[in-house]
């Protein structure tokens, strides 16, 4: 049976340079895939995350699908940001700025990349944050505990709380002991339903550095573009930074990929960008 022929490129996102920031694979496809065979490919791939593209008529505008190892995602950052990058770099080389629109299942992302000195930045709007009701001290009490945090790692005034730009994250405002938080309960998705999130994002809000990971605890997160905007818009809220103004994040120290997430909620509709650095780091061919 002759097999097929799908090009691929690997490229860094939110990276200063190459083998840092958070890998993901591209795949510019000519026809449609089932999800089945979109899964096992990233699988195949191991990144953490993998995007497939389908060029639409409209121009600029890409049908997306976005799968991690286990599931397809509706909505995530690196992907679409790596993305824009990359067809900016593969189909329009020699313009400053290209702008695109990711159609995923249930929405659009509207993407922008330019090119300075030969390196890509792009940018992504997430629209705006949706806020759910600060956490109840029992279940504060519940969630650090399966964090492996404590009372007193909590910034005191600042409450747990679920917020979303399409993909929930409860957010966890801490000022200390960021290195010894892990996920240890060993029902955390089931506790995260039940709240309405997805994942966690512990953030250390005066260090404005996070970490997440998948819902087992065993694999750690190197950049997540769809945490930062929830978390720069929970910090906005809750006055510990100002719409605006441009918020850096760090992300990925613990697990040797260091990586540099770029956001700004805007002072007037309080949409959020999230901008960062992609670097390209290889093409090829995979054989199915």
């Amino acid at each position: 049976m002759k097999k097929q022929i799908f090009p691929f490129s690997m490229v860094d996102v939110f990276a200063r340079q190459t083998l840092a920031g958070n890998g993901l694979s591209i795949f510019v496809l000519e026809q449609t895939l089932s999800t089945y065979m979109m899964q096992a490919m990233t699988r195949e791939m191991r990144q953490f995350e993998s995007i497939f593209l389908q060029k639409l008529e409209t121009q600029g505008k890409w049908r997306a699908h976005i799968f991690t190892m286990e599931e397809e995602l509706g909505f995530a950052g690196h992907p679409i940001i790596g993305a824009a990058a990359s067809l900016h770099q593969g189909f329009h080389p020699e313009a400053e700025t290209a702008e695109f629109e990711f159609v995923l299942n249930e929405r659009s992302v509207f993407a922008r990349s330019r090119q300075e000195h030969g390196n890509f930045f792009a940018e992504m709007n997430q629209g705006k944050a949706s806020f759910n009701e600060p956490l109840s001290s029992t279940s504060t009490e519940t969630f650090l505990k399966a964090l492996n945090l404590h009372a007193h790692d909590q910034v005191t005034d600042l409450p747990l709380q679920v917020v979303s730009t399409g993909l929930p994250y409860l957010i966890v405002p801490i000022q200390q002991h960021l290195d010894k938080a892990r996920i240890c309960h060993e029902k955390f998705e089931t506790l995260l339903a039940g709240v309405g999130a997805k994942f966690v994002y512990v953030l250390d809000v005066n260090r404005r550095e996070g970490r997440t990971w998948d819902n087992d605890g065993r694999v750690e997160d190197i950049a997540t573009g769809s945490a930062v905007g929830p978390a720069a818009a929970y910090l906005v809220r809750h006055r510990r930074a100002q719409a605006g103004d441009a918020q850096i994040f760090a992300q990925g120290a613990y697990v040797h990929r260091p990586s540099e997430l770029h956001v700004c909620v805007n002072a007037d509709d309080e949409t959020i960008l999230v901008h960062g650095q992609v670097c390209l780091v290889a093409k090829g061919e995979l054989y199915v």
